[in-house]
């Protein structure tokens, strides 16, 4: 028996470390294949990322170019802001010279008015002496006559002679007086006549100068509207840029398109149905939306006076109950939200004006579903704001 078990427990422990052996082969073959593994993906990855280091450096060298092409721009642009300073400097130059020349005009205009006024009382003067010299030769005459008369009665009748003397001693002198008046008279008339001819010839004067300032005032007026042309011309420039880089952020969508001289945007890009706070995606549009105008807005001069105008839109279906109290409130409301988002990605508020029409100006009239949803919409356009003065 004892052998037996002795026998016996030979036999197990030969049986045993054969599989002991197998197991270890089979562990060491397992490492081997994980450590094969390992180092294939190592030389994976050591590849991958020396292709990612050649993009880098691609992607640095264009980073470069466009930078280089940046500062050609921002000199170009401090250039374009040099000529136009000295364009604004020479329209204030040309504006200050043609409100003198109005002042000048209208001084001259006085001046005019009152000498004329001062010839028509010296006409009429003229004409209150000439009555009364022709009242003093008639006075004259009529003396002359009672003189002759008199002188007549002197000889028929010399009794009576003394007192007639006399009389006539006094007509005398009182006619010697008369012409010594009508001498003066005549003497001022010649010279209110001379004063006449040199007023004359200086309202002629006035007369040439009024024209020539009217000439000056006319092209005045031409260049101020060549100028004002021109920054409409440059505004319409800047807008036609604005649309540009808004068909580049945009592309490929179907719910934004343009209509006429504005981008529309369908509502459900932008709000849930019923709300005016904007959803996360309309959020994402409307931030490059805001870094292209943003970036539009540096390069605009500062004395074009624009404006990004945001016009809200909805359905013709009552609203009947909720925080809005009607279709025109939630426009206004969903345009005012777009307005203050913009604004909190940096542009300036001035530069912003919101506006609702509730369901009152729709693009399609029909009456059905389609209808509905083109109409809900949010409506964006630059714009020329005209100074209130």
């Amino acid at each position: 028996m004892a052998l037996a078990r002795i026998g016996n427990a030979r036999r197990v422990e030969n049986f045993t470390w054969p599989g002991f052996v197998d197991a270890l082969a089979t562990l060491l073959m397992v490492i081997i294949f994980v450590l094969m593994v390992f180092v294939l993906i190592q030389v994976n990855l050591a590849y991958r990322v020396s292709g990612q280091d050649a993009t880098l450096g691609e992607m640095r060298q264009q980073l470069a170019s466009l930078g280089e092409l940046l500062n050609i721009e921002r000199r170009a642009s401090a250039d374009l802001a040099a000529n136009l300073a000295q364009i604004t400097n020479q329209l204030n130059a040309s504006n200050a010279n043609r409100d003198e020349l109005q002042a000048q005009l209208a001084n001259v205009q006085a001046a005019i008015a009152a000498r004329n006024s001062q010839i028509a009382n010296l006409t009429a003067k003229q004409a209150d002496t000439e009555a009364a010299l022709a009242a003093a030769r008639n006075s004259l005459e009529d003396r002359l006559g009672a003189l002759q008369l008199a002188e007549g009665q002197l000889a028929m009748a010399q009794a009576q002679n003394q007192s007639a003397a006399n009389r006539i001693d006094a007509l005398r002198a009182e006619t010697t007086a008369s012409k010594a008046e009508i001498a003066q008279m005549t003497g001022a008339l010649a010279a209110l006549r001379l004063r006449i001819e040199e007023l004359t010839s200086l309202l002629a004067e006035k007369d040439r100068q009024a024209t020539q300032d009217k000439v000056a005032i006319a092209s005045l007026g031409r260049s101020l509207n060549n100028a004002l042309a021109s920054r409409v011309q440059e505004l319409q420039r800047f807008r036609s840029e604005f649309f540009g880089r808004l068909r580049d952020v945009l592309k490929g969508r179907d719910d934004v398109q343009i209509v006429g001289d504005r981008f529309v945007f369908q509502s459900e890009v932008l709000f849930a149905q019923g709300q005016a706070e904007i959803a996360a995606e309309g959020r994402d549009q409307l931030a490059k939306l805001a870094v292209a105008l943003a970036d539009i807005a540096t390069k605009i001069p500062e004395d074009i006076n624009w404006v990004l105008q945001v016009d809200g839109h909805t359905d013709d279906i009552p609203i009947r109950a909720g925080r809005y109290a009607d279709n025109w409130d939630l426009s206004t409301e969903r345009a005012l939200s777009v307005v203050r988002f913009l604004n909190q990605q940096g542009l300036p508020a001035n530069r912003l004006a919101a506006a609702g029409y509730g369901e009152f100006q729709p693009l399609d009239a029909a009456d059905n579903d389609d209808a509905r949803r083109k109409n809900r919409r949010i409506e964006l356009k630059i714009t020329q704001r005209v100074a209130v003065k």
